[in-house]
């Protein structure tokens, strides 16, 4: 991969499309960075911007409306229902809140921390500033590796196979770049190599779960590794942290999402605040609790009346009475603003990632073991012995729902449906006798669907020769 170290403006377009434009108006020596950043105090300035940006409500929002964990609610007066009606185009690049949202800003925040790392050479911390800068380095490399992956999570053609086409892994900063997608084994070398340079950065003792740490690098390791079919690595990642973090009990659970109360099991914490307009329960609900989305009725029906997270998920405005089956596991706050942070890595995770690891691998005790210990954390009953009988496909089929019972409603159920899809033969099935689907709604998207990999927006495509013919199949 080739590296351009070209600093541009401020002002310049932020994605690869229109850069040419930019360049019209705006002299290429044009060294903002040399103003905005000349201390190690701007640094952190800037990397707490960058972070700020990095939001997961696009995420959250379409593996959730986009599967079978909601159906049109009640008072949807039409908001976002392309994705319950599982239409993806080019156009909007698949994340059609704001159009092409994961690509652009994803791109858009992977500049940005060029633009730090760029800035950050060209500046000597002094004796008191070494580790402050250090952490500095680590952050911007953590991130960029997350933000790469993220990208090659929905875009690539084939997460799986080395030689496929990923995405382009951009660590450079360039006016008139135009890059291809790189294969998906070097994007993946280069997220190594990235958390590599973080894991030797780390300041002794970074531990802040608001930021990256030595953890948070090996928890997206273990996500790597389950993803791209390395089921040694998924049990060996998951390893290393599981013994360090207690599964929260069931009222530490229900604190975990009621006002953020309590971090028990959290190993990467997305912290909101107030200004940063990430309400992530706005997705689903309107202001005053009226459902744009609601929880799926077969999903509803998955919980036992003593699991802990029944209550987490269903909102008290819900009304089971007349049907109305609200979602709030992320409850507006005192202040209605919506703004409870993203657990986005919990330990609970990882116990199912291994549960999956250990039974593509034949090892189906240990796999059941680790699912029936998330089990024992939320209910308050004594959860029923799991026996998978050597059985693949019946352990798929229960790890999957029992991610789909603790992970719905943070961005995990798409990915979900389509890294297990070549064991379970289905794609994403909703229920048609329960109402979940039917009309303008589908009730079944085949395991087999172009729309398990996102499109690049056209915009890209218009504007980026290169790119231009390396769109997804089927667009």
């Amino acid at each position: 991969m080739k590296k351009y170290l070209v600093i541009l403006t401020l002002a310049t377009a932020t994605y690869f499309v229109g850069c040419s434009d930019q360049l019209d108006r705006f002299p290429v020596d044009s060294l903002v960075e040399e103003t905005a950043y000349n201390t190690v105090s701007d640094l952190q300035f800037g990397l707490n911007g960058v972070l700020g940006s990095y939001s997961y409500n696009y995420i959250i929002g379409f593996n959730s409306i986009f599967t079978d964990n909601t159906r049109v609610g009640v008072d949807n007066g039409g908001q976002d229902t392309g994705f319950g009606q599982q239409v993806l185009n080019a156009d909007t690049g698949g994340f059609s809140f704001g159009g092409g949202v994961l690509w652009n800003s994803r791109y858009s925040v992977i500049n940005d921390m060029n633009r730090l790392l760029v800035a950050a050479s060209s500046i000597s911390p002094g004796a008191t500033e070494e580790d402050t800068y250090n952490n500095i380095l680590a952050q911007t490399y953590a991130f960029r590796a997350l933000a790469h992956y993220e990208l090659l999570l929905y875009y690539g053609i084939d997460i799986t196979d080395d030689s496929a086409l990923g995405v382009p892994y951009v660590d450079y900063v360039s006016a008139d770049a135009t890059p291809g997608r790189d294969t998906v084994g070097d994007v993946l070398a280069a997220i190594d190599s990235d958390l590599d340079q973080a894991l030797a950065l780390f300041p002794a003792g970074t531990n802040d779960i608001n930021f990256a740490t030595p953890d948070f690098v090996t928890f997206l390791r273990a996500r790597i590794a389950l993803e791209t079919g390395d089921n040694p690595g998924a049990i060996g990642f998951c390893n290393q942290l599981i013994p360090n973090y207690p599964l929260a009990n069931i009222s530490q659970y229900l604190g975990m999402f009621n006002e953020d109360a309590d971090k028990t099991e959290v190993v990467w914490n997305y912290d909101n605040v107030q200004g940063a307009n990430a309400g992530i329960n706005f997705f689903w609900n309107f202001s005053g609790q009226g459902p744009k989305w609601e929880i799926s009725r077969e999903l509803f029906g998955l919980f036992e009346d003593d699991d802990i997270r029944k209550t987490v998920v269903l909102d008290d405005a819900s009304d089971l009475d007349d049907d109305r089956l609200v979602i709030g596991k992320y409850p507006i706050n005192a202040n209605t603003l919506a703004i409870n942070d993203y657990k986005a890595m919990r330990i609970s995770e990882l116990y199912l990632t291994r549960a999956e690891a250990y039974a593509k691998a034949g090892q189906f005790t240990l796999a059941a073991a680790d699912v029936l210990a998330v089990q024992e954390a939320r209910h308050v009953g004594t959860p029923d012995p799991i026996d998978f009988n050597n059985n693949l496909g019946d352990a798929i089929d229960v790890i999957i729902q029992e991610r789909r019972l603790e992970l719905c409603f943070e961005g995990h159920r798409y990915i979900d449906i389509k890294r297990v899809r070549d064991i379970t033969g289905e794609g994403i099935i909703q229920s048609e006798d329960l109402g979940d689907c039917g009309g303008a709604y589908p009730c079944e998207l085949p395991a087999s669907a172009s729309e398990f990999i996102l499109p690049i927006p056209q915009g890209e495509i218009n504007g980026n020769p290169v790119i231009s013919e390396q769109q997804a199949p089927g667009y």
